[in-house]
């Protein structure tokens, strides 16, 4: 049988069973990491962030839609490469209730923004239980997100084009969180959560 384009080898063990080969995963995920998506209007930025998020292991994603309707998992299976089915992924109407819930849970906001007063992605403390926050392409972070927010990351830009794409600036971050996070102690791993039940989909929450 052909290889399709994204049969490529793993990098590391895993386990051979599915059911252990999935808990395996599922422990190594960072249950106070998380991805907050504000009004992205690219479906394939959006899965190319979930897919990135299943890469360093945030399992839960925020969709943050006050004006449109967020992306259908449908228009996101190609870009995610199956990665959204794996994630937590909640979906909100109102970016204050959002804030509300993401900062009554105890995490930062941290939010990417083009700012004077923002800092390097690497002088954020990204071992802190954190939520990241992406904006729209071409808007980027709205006032509620930016009045809320604990930190402004703003990516250091020596070029004439002064922004990355969302999903390249997204990556880097969460990779940043990672790395901090694994120099902290490399046998830091995340607690192990409950399982994904055999063959499931992604979770899908719904608010207002």
């Amino acid at each position: 049988m052909p290889r399709r384009h994204h049969d490529h080898p793993r990098v590391g063990i895993l386990p051979d069973d599915r059911e252990d080969r999935i808990e395996f995963i599922e422990s190594r995920r960072w249950p106070d990491l998380e991805l907050v998506i504000e009004q992205s209007d690219d479906p394939h930025n959006v899965g190319a962030m979930l897919r990135t998020c299943d890469a360093v292991g945030i399992g839960t994603v925020h969709l943050v839609y006050t004006q449109d309707r967020p992306p259908r998992m449908r228009e996101l299976t190609d870009t995610a490469m199956s990665a959204a089915k794996w994630l937590k992924i909640i979906r909100w109407e109102n970016a204050d209730e959002c804030i509300k819930d993401i900062k009554n849970r105890g995490l930062s906001l941290c939010v990417t923004a083009l700012s004077p007063d923002g800092k390097p992605h690497w002088e954020v403390d990204w071992t802190k239980p954190s939520a990241i926050i992406m904006g729209n392409e071409s808007d980027g972070i709205s006032q509620a997100f930016l009045r809320a927010a604990d930190h402004i990351v703003t990516m250091p830009m020596r070029g004439f084009v002064q922004s990355l794409n969302v999903s390249v600036s997204a990556a880097v971050v969460m990779y940043e969180a990672l790395r901090q996070r694994s120099a902290l102690n490399p046998a830091l791993l995340p607690s192990r959560l409950t399982r994904l039940e055999k063959g499931s989909k992604n979770t899908i929450r719904n608010n207002p």
